[in-house]
């Protein structure tokens, strides 16, 4: 009736349960509306930071490697931890380490006396290559320096992909032997410990087509081998020396023998004697095939040289090939990235060292 007050329903100002839980998400999805803008804006900043942070990276590494082009050694050398990190390589015996030398009978046939090795080398390299060129070069270079310790006698010989060994010589040859694994290799057959002949061979399949600096490296570093020297240094990643007789992955800063490799070869063999007297005739027997050089002081007949000799023909085998090869019949005498060094002992004091250049790996 009128002005008559109703009763009061306390529960009529409760919300229901769906009304509660309805409101709240209204307000959740108002509080995620408001934090979207900020959540959008920080995955953005994220995003462009870290672009600027890779574009940077980049734009070092490709100016790194510039500077490594353009200024090429001092860039490399500074970079060599020889040269700030303390004790290195010396604390690593297997880096810088030196490789035995070996010598040629002496001329006069007395050890005691030390008058400088006369040595002739057969250049039977391929007719108009470009090695022949490197070959002069090398001779020259190893026959006129101070000390003046060997004197070369150079003869031009039909090309022989081969390389049949010739006593009491040094045999240089050059021929695409195919994928060997190997690019240079010098082999000595030794008496007595006593070298008798040596073969270098160039390996047209790795190094044909490849630039001066390295093939005048490779002709310089066998010839050495031939000659009886070990390597000045066997860290291919250290300080280059500056012979050839270290190696190096610039061949061009190791393109010539220097004075240490002279003072070397003084030491195996003496000085030249100016007045000669260590100078005598050679002359090639069998009709002038070239498969003997005269020599009085080589104890070997000719038909136990052609004997021993013959293993030089064998296919030389780098260590990660024909493994039960090398077990049954050669020695790994040592070995690293980038060489290996064999020996065969052949019985009655014959022997025979092989010095392998590897070719480069090429990653796929």
């Amino acid at each position: 009736p009128a002005g008559s007050i109703l009763p009061v329903n306390k529960d009529s100002f409760v919300e229901s349960p769906a009304r509660v839980g309805s409101g709240r998400s209204v307000q959740r999805r108002r509080s995620a509306d408001v934090a979207d803008p900020g959540s959008e804006d920080c995955r953005g900043k994220i995003i462009h930071y870290g672009a600027r942070v890779l574009l940077s990276l980049l734009i070092s590494g490709i100016t790194f490697v510039i500077y490594v082009t353009v200024l090429g050694r001092r860039t490399s050398d500074a970079l060599d931890p020889a040269s700030w990190l303390p004790g290195y390589p010396e604390s690593d015996p297997s880096l810088g380490s030196v490789g035995e030398h070996n010598v040629w009978k002496p001329n006069n046939g007395d050890g005691l006396k030390r008058v400088g090795l006369k040595l002739t080398v057969l250049n039977n390299l391929a007719a108009g290559s470009d090695w022949n060129e490197h070959l002069e070069s090398s001779i020259n270079e190893w026959d006129s320096g101070t000390p003046d310790a060997v004197t070369l006698n150079i003869r031009k010989m039909p090309h022989d992909p081969d390389c049949r060994a010739v006593r009491r010589a040094m045999k240089v040859c050059n021929a695409d032997y195919g994928p060997t694994d190997w690019r240079g290799v010098n082999q000595i057959l030794l008496q007595d410990d006593y070298i008798i002949t040596s073969l270098a061979k160039m390996n047209d399949y790795y190094l044909e087509g490849t630039n001066k600096a390295q093939k005048q490296y490779t002709m310089c570093h066998e010839l050495g081998h031939g000659l009886g020297l070990g390597h000045s240094d066997e860290n291919f990643h250290n300080k280059d020396l500056g012979n050839c007789m270290d190696y190096t992955e610039r061949p061009q800063n190791n393109m010539h023998p220097d004075t240490s490799n002279f003072v070397t070869l003084a030491e195996l063999y003496g000085k030249v004697n100016v007045n000669g007297s260590n100078l005598k005739v050679e002359r090639l027997w069998n009709g002038g095939d070239g498969r003997r050089v005269s020599d009085e002081q080589d104890s070997s007949s000719d038909d136990e040289f052609e004997k021993y000799a013959a293993y030089l023909l064998d296919p030389i085998v780098v260590s990660s090939e024909k493994q039960t090869y090398l077990e049954e019949e050669w020695r790994l005498l040592r070995k690293t990235d980038t060489a290996e060094f064999h020996e065969r002992q052949l019985g009655n004091g014959f022997s025979i060292h092989t010095s392998i250049l590897l070719a480069p790996k090429i990653a796929f």
